[in-house]
């Protein structure tokens, strides 16, 4: 729900892509962003980490 969300962060579908192959690293990533850096930054590199699975 909008009202607990502590983060918001824009990709485009290619972008998105690119970031869990590993193509991009996560601050190159986010487009825009609003809301807890720190929780940004997590959720991107989680999802970068995919590519080494």
């Amino acid at each position: 729900a909008p009202e607990r969300a502590v983060a918001q962060v824009a990709l485009d579908g290619v972008e998105f892509c690119r970031l869990v192959a590993g193509h991009i690293s996560p601050v190159e990533a986010a487009a825009g962003q609003e809301g807890d850096r720190e929780a940004i930054r997590d959720v991107l590199f989680a999802a970068a980490s995919l590519s080494r699975l």
